[in-house]
């Protein structure tokens, strides 16, 4: 297949049947040691281009919590015994090393890499990924993801992007602009999609990875449609930017409203196949779930507006939808089928619950809460089991799966006036990390692995 970034091709894999399934819900995971080699050229000489890709192949599997590698200085064989003669596995048996990664680089920038098992001697992976200079990070997180995906039979997610909204340097409330940035899931190429002039929040990605929602106010505007929370649509690297709701929808929600602006509390959240988007609305100061249509151009309401029923999203198949309400008194997680019937309540822990968010391997909720005067983020089952928090803090929010289920984004705050960060964590919760950006950043959105599945 013939791509614009870079062309992959398969010489050889799975030449064994190892791989290794890790359970992502039971405790901490130990990491694997692997070594990976600094790639050479075709002469088996050293090459600056080859070292830069196998540091940042390094830094994905360590930030993964499920790799360490192997410090290159006790390393045995050179890169260029690899070259001529080979793996030995003895030498790398002695290091306790699990795993084994060495490559060239040829030609018009072809990376030619295997994958070993030490243990066994097997030749897991044999790839030939091919490109250009230009595209390098983007290579070097594709050579990551098929080292991942091909040891713990999971997606890899180093090709994703996370969409954030940053905060101004204007410390005036009333005056503080935001933006929404893109960056690469390790924080590098950073890209602004909006200007900075209106207030965003909230952005969401579709299922393709192709488009955003997100919630803008016009600041300047003076009449109540203006005065109105707008949800947007563009495309996923800032163009094409629609109104999802229409002026006729909105004069006839301000219109239900008593004539005031239409206030909305969250973005809406995609459905899988991206033809529709759930969200909540708020009329009378109470909000409702609803349901649109992009095909018919349809709101469809789902919950009265008799309580606060709020922060929306499909789950992984579309067929039903979690959200939170207050109906019996403190805020809680309910679920119901993707037509507004068979409401339920499956949190019953203490705390107020808010921006559940399905997992998209369909077996877990995640789920911001406050309790005991501090906030949490944690998972639990569809049907109301197993309820666990995984990271605490003065203020964790707004968390979002990574494509593979494995991994949590969500809004940081270690204090007041400490600034907001992103912070990524397994899903055992042993594993954390922030990701260095410019100014404040949150509300991220974990983008899906769309090359992965062109695999």
């Amino acid at each position: 297949m013939v791509r614009k970034i870079f062309t992959i091709v398969l010489i050889a894999c799975l030449f064994s049947s190892f791989a290794l399934k890790i359970e992502i819900n039971k405790g901490q995971v130990t990491p694997d040691p692997i070594a990976i080699v600094d790639f050479y050229d075709e002469n088996g000489n050293d090459s600056e281009t080859g070292t830069e890709i196998c540091e940042i192949i390094k830094t994905d599997l360590q930030l993964s919590g499920l790799f360490i590698p192997i410090d290159p200085n006790s390393f045995i064989e050179s890169k260029q015994t690899l070259c001529k003669q080979g793996a030995n596995i003895k030498n790398w048996n002695i290091l306790n090393t699990r795993f084994l990664v060495y490559g060239k680089i040829t030609g018009n920038f072809t990376v030619d890499f295997i994958l070993l098992d030490v243990v066994t001697g097997d030749k897991m992976l044999s790839l030939s990924v091919s490109g250009t200079k230009s595209k390098l990070r983007k290579i070097a997180h594709t050579i990551a993801d098929y080292i991942y995906e091909r040891i713990t039979s999971e997606k890899g997610y180093f090709t994703t992007s996370i969409i954030y909204v940053e905060t101004s340097d204007n410390k005036n409330s009333a005056k503080r602009k935001t933006r929404l940035v893109k960056i690469d899931q390790d924080g590098f190429n950073r890209q602004e999609l909006t200007d900075g002039k209106e207030l965003v929040l909230t952005p969401r990605y579709s299922g393709d990875a192709q488009r955003l929602a997100y919630i803008s106010y016009r600041d300047k505007a003076k009449d109540v449609l203006g005065k109105s929370a707008h949800v947007y649509t563009m495309n996923a690297d800032g163009g094409r930017k629609r109104l999802m709701l229409d002026e006729r929808m909105m004069k006839t929600l301000i219109k239900r409203n008593h004539g005031n602006p239409v206030q909305m509390t969250y973005a809406p959240r995609f459905s899988p196949d991206g033809k529709e988007t759930v969200l909540a609305i708020i009329i009378d100061g109470k909000s409702a779930i609803y349901k649109y249509n992009f095909a018919e151009n349809k709101l469809t309401q789902l919950t009265e507006h008799s309580c606060i029923d709020t922060s929306p999203c499909f789950s992984d198949d579309g067929s039903k939808i979690v959200f939170t309400s207050n109906r019996q008194g403190r805020e809680a997680i309910y679920v119901m089928n993707s037509d507004g019937s068979n409401q339920q309540r499956i949190s019953t822990g203490e705390g107020k619950y808010s921006q559940p968010i399905w997992s998209p391997r369909g077996d877990l909720i995640a789920f911001s809460k406050q309790t005991g005067g501090k906030f949490f983020i944690g998972v639990i089952k569809p049907n109301g089991k197993g309820e666990r928090l995984i990271t605490s803090g003065y203020l964790v929010e707004a968390p979002c799966w990574s494509s593979n289920g494995r991994y949590l984004t969500y809004s940081m705050e270690a204090g007041p006036g400490a600034g907001i960060n992103i912070a990524v964590s397994d899903i055992t919760g042993y594993h954390t990390r922030i990701i260095k950006t410019q100014k404040d950043a949150a509300y991220p959105a974990w983008s899906p692995t769309i090359e992965a599945s062109h695999r």
